[in-house]
C-alpha cells in the first residue's frame, strides 16, 4: 500500500492510526479531497512541516479523530481533532514545554498551543483563511482534577504554586 504524502515529511497514515480504533476494528479514514484530508494537509504544510524543519523528527501521538473515537476517549466535543485541524506531538529528545515555547517564539499561525501534562504538545490550526488566535495554555492535574492555566508553564511549577496557595 502506497503512503499518501501530505508534506515533505508527513504522511496521512500518521494522522489516522489509533490503537483504540484498531482494538475496535474501525479503521480511521480521511478520503483524498475531503474536508478532513484538506485540513490535515493544511495543518502539516503551515504548522507541522516548519516545526519539523526546525526541530527534527516529530511523532504524532494523536491526529484526526472521528466523532465515535473522540467520544470513546473522552475528547472535547469541540476538539479540533474532529476536523483534522489538530495534532498532539512529541519531539524525541525535547521536553514538551521546550517544544511549546519554541513554537510560541516562531511566527506560526496557530489557533491553539497547549502543553498537556508536560507529556505532549497539542497544536491546532484555525484552518484556511481564518485569523490565528495564538492561544497558549497548560493543562495539568493537581491530584484531584485537570486544570487549565493561561500561558505555557512547567506542570511541576504549577503544582508547587498550588501547594503554596
Amino acid at each position: 500500500m502506497q503512503r499518501i504524502s501530505l508534506s515533505p515529511n508527513f504522511f496521512l497514515d500518521e494522522f489516522t492510526r489509533s490503537q483504540t480504533a484498531e482494538r475496535f476494528g474501525h479503521p480511521i479514514e480521511a478520503e483524498l479531497g475531503s474536508t478532513v484530508f484538506n485540513n490535515i494537509q493544511f495543518l502539516c504544510l503551515t504548522l507541522l512541516q516548519p516545526i519539523r524543519e526546525a526541530l527534527g523528527p516529530i511523532t504524532i501521538s494523536s491526529g484526526y479523530r472521528p466523532k465515535w473515537l473522540n467520544d470513546h476517549i473522552g475528547g472535547s466535543s469541540r476538539s479540533d481533532h474532529l476536523t483534522g485541524l489538530a495534532a498532539d506531538i512529541i519531539v524525541p529528545g525535547r521536553s514538551p514545554l521546550d517544544v511549546a515555547r519554541f513554537i510560541s517564539g516562531q511566527n506560526l499561525g496557530y489557533k491553539q498551543l497547549i502543553n498537556e501534562h508536560d507529556r505532549w504538545v497539542h497544536i491546532a490550526s484555525p484552518g484556511p483563511d481564518i485569523m490565528p488566535r495564538r492561544q497558549e495554555l497548560t493543562i495539568w492535574h493537581n491530584g484531584q482534577q485537570n486544570l487549565t492555566a493561561a500561558g505555557l508553564h512547567s506542570v511541576k511549577e504549577l503544582r508547587e504554586q498550588a501547594l503554596r496557595g
